[in-house]
């Protein structure tokens, strides 16, 4: 944007003053003095003013004649270098369904793209139409993710001296509801998991259950992992499914990566599928597919994570229990080990979250143990009181 300003006067002297722009687009104004009396000063003023656009031009980035549309096309052609595989699919898909869409409608210069036209865009990501493929609004916590997409984006652009600043950093997005996950008690936990004695998936909705495993955790569990004789099982790997199929990853957080102790039933399932997939190797030969993956179908094809997640919902869609996503096994675990009594760092590590604040933020408000025992000290407290 072009630097314009004037000269004026204030208690005898010449002033220049520039008409510069923050952030948000909005004009500040900038004086500078020039030490210059009114009497025949006027032309040096002007020059002091013009020396000074100059120099405050110089400051600026070299104009980019590419719109932010454009720009974002370039950007997620290149920009799976430094982003997880997963998210980088869903990147893309966020770019072409919903970002430029909106963007090659409005034709917005990258230098000029401002605060309000990103609070504008999710303003429109909120309104019925909006999502192609459903046609219903997208949810406060889609709408962030699409943010933190954009601003990493404009990141590279003010590294690459494309732009001045980041105008994602500025904007405002939706404020998202807390979500509660949805659990299972210690009771309905055992009425879920004999529906799925004998299912292809029942090793790993298992381990799930017990764990709290993520999807791409348990699916990801290898032997050279699973410890008979320390009897500890090593979270060290994810098994991720993209568009040209599964793919191996490191764990979501460093805090993810966690040996935990078997307990009987784990040991027992695990022993009993280390015994089968020997037979079914012996008994198939060279049409079994060899892996160290633990949950794998009868001929040692490796589990997909979407199968999982398929078959979960089908099976508990037939049943009369409430209709819980296989991701909520993992609230489960963490909701009955804190109403078993078990701390919120204890819980946190058994999860794999990077920090016990995160397991508080999603658990506080079922860690029914610790309330009861505040309620009894309390109840006590004022007993003693009132004797």
């Amino acid at each position: 944007m072009a630097i314009t300003g004037f000269v004026t006067t204030k208690r005898g002297k010449y002033y220049a003053v520039l008409n510069l722009y923050d952030e948000m687009g909005q004009r500040k104004q900038k004086w500078f003095p020039t030490d210059l009396p009114l009497r025949g000063n006027k032309r040096n003023a002007e020059r002091i003013l013009r020396d000074l656009i100059e120099e405050w031009e110089s400051k600026e980035t070299p104009f980019c004649a590419m719109t932010f549309d454009e720009y974002l096309e370039q950007w997620i052609e290149t920009a799976d270098a430094d982003i997880k595989p997963n998210t980088y699919r869903m990147y893309q898909l966020n770019v072409a369904n919903h970002i430029l869409p909106y963007f090659k409608r409005h034709r917005i210069m990258l230098q000029d793209l401002r605060p309000m036209h990103l609070e504008d865009f999710y303003h429109y990501l909120q309104t019925e139409g909006s999502n192609m493929r459903t046609n219903k609004p997208l949810s406060a916590a889609t709408i962030k993710h699409m943010h933190q997409l954009i601003s990493k984006s404009l990141t590279d652009a003010v590294r690459r001296g494309l732009i001045n600043f980041n105008p994602a950093s500025a904007a405002k997005t939706p404020r998202a509801e807390r979500y509660v996950g949805s659990f299972l008690n210690p009771s309905e936990l055992d009425e879920l998991l004999a529906l799925f004695i004998d299912s292809p998936v029942e090793l790993p909705v298992n381990l799930c259950a017990i764990y709290g495993f993520r999807r791409s955790e348990v699916l990801g569990l290898k032997w050279e992992n699973v410890d008979f004789e320390t009897g500890s099982i090593t979270i060290a790997e994810t098994l991720q499914q993209g568009v040209g199929g599964n793919y191996v990853d490191t764990p979501k957080t460093h805090s993810s990566y966690r040996t935990l102790p078997m307990t009987n039933s784990a040991r027992l399932m695990l022993k009993d599928q280390h015994k089968k997939q020997k037979r079914r190797q012996a008994a198939l030969r060279s049409r079994y597919i060899k892996s160290d993956y633990v949950c794998t179908f009868d001929d040692g094809t490796v589990i997909s994570p979407n199968y999982l997640s398929r078959t979960f919902h089908k099976i508990i869609s037939e049943s009369d229990l409430p209709n819980v996503r296989l991701h909520d096994l993992r609230h489960s675990a963490a909701s009955n080990l804190l109403n078993m009594g078990f701390s919120i760092v204890e819980v946190q590590q058994w999860l794999g979250h990077g920090s016990a604040s995160t397991t508080l933020d999603f658990y506080a408000h079922v860690d029914k143990k610790a309330k009861e025992n505040m309620a009894d000290a309390m109840e006590k407290a004022l007993k003693n009181r009132v004797q």
